[in-house]
C-alpha cells in the first residue's frame, strides 16, 4: 500500500508533518500519560520523576572477568553479583548473570553507547538502549522506607548503611527494578530509585502518591528506622 494514499502526499491536504508531530511528544513519562506534576515534597518524603536518565540493558556471552576487564578499560565498572551495584554515573545494576542495567543522569545515550562499543565485540555482548520504554522516579525521606513497605515484601528498614544495591521486586502490581544510593550532591542521605515500564508510570505514580499519607503517619509514629 502507497503510504501517501494514507497520509496524503507531502504539501497535500491532510498530509502529517512528521517533524512537528514528533515535537509534540511529551519528552516524559507522566507528562505522556496526561500528568501535570511530577514531584512531590514534604518534610518527611521527598518523590520527584527523574527526567532524561539514560538506561541502557547490556547482555554478554562473554566470561565475566574477561568483560569486567575491557569495560574497566572505558571507567565503567561491572558488577559480578545480582543486585550489586556500582559506580556513581553511570550505576551499573547486576540484573542477572551476564545482564547488566546501565544507568546515568548526565551521559545521553550516545555518549554512553560511545564508551560501551568501544569496550565490547557486537558478536557476543549486545548494548540497547531502553531509555524510551522506562520511567524513573526518586525517592527519598526518612518515611521513604515506610512507603515502600507499604507496598511491596522487602524489608526497607534493614541494611540502610549498605553499600549502593538493587532488588527487583512488585510494587503493588507494578514490577520494579529498585536501586538504593547515595546519589552525589545529596550529601549522605539515601535515595531509591525506582525504574518500571513506561506505560505503568502513571499507575506507580499516583499509587506512590495515595500512598504517602499512611507512611507519614507510620514514620511519625515509629521514628526513622535509620
Amino acid at each position: 500500500m502507497n503510504p501517501d494514499t494514507i497520509n496524503g502526499a507531502p504539501g497535500s491536504p491532510g498530509a502529517i508533518d512528521w517533524q512537528d508531530f514528533i515535537e509534540e511528544i511529551h519528552a516524559t513519562a507522566l507528562q505522556q500519560a496526561g500528568l501535570t506534576e511530577n514531584s512531590y515534597s514534604s518534610n518527611s518524603i521527598v518523590l520527584h520523576e527523574l527526567t532524561g536518565a539514560t538506561l541502557l540493558r547490556i547482555h554478554s556471552l562473554l566470561p565475566f572477568t574477561a568483560l569486567r576487564d575491557a569495560m574497566a578499560a572505558c571507567d565503567i565498572p561491572l558488577a559480578a553479583e545480582v543486585n550489586q551495584s556500582l559506580g556513581q554515573d553511570p550505576a551499573v545494576i547486576c540484573l542477572a548473570p551476564g545482564e547488566w542495567l546501565l544507568f546515568s543522569e548526565y551521559l545521553s545515550a550516545s555518549r554512553l553507547f560511545e564508551q560501551v562499543q568501544a569496550a565490547v565485540d557486537p558478536r557476543h555482548t549486545t548494548a540497547l538502549d531502553v531509555s524510551a520504554g522506562l520511567a524513573a522516579f526518586r525517592l527519598a525521606g526518612s518515611a521513604a522506607p515506610w512507603l515502600l513497605n507499604k507496598l511491596s515484601g522487602l524489608d526497607y528498614q534493614r541494611n540502610r548503611a549498605a553499600a549502593a544495591h538493587a532488588a527487583r521486586t512488585r510494587l503493588q502490581q507494578v514490577a520494579v527494578t529498585l536501586h538504593y544510593h547515595r546519589p552525589g550532591g545529596l550529601g549522605n542521605e539515601c535515595v531509591f530509585d525506582l525504574i518500571c515500564d513506561r506505560s505503568l508510570a502513571r499507575y506507580l505514580w499516583q499509587l506512590l502518591i495515595a500512598s504517602i499519607p499512611h507512611a507519614e503517619e507510620l514514620e511519625q509514629k515509629y521514628g526513622d528506622p535509620s
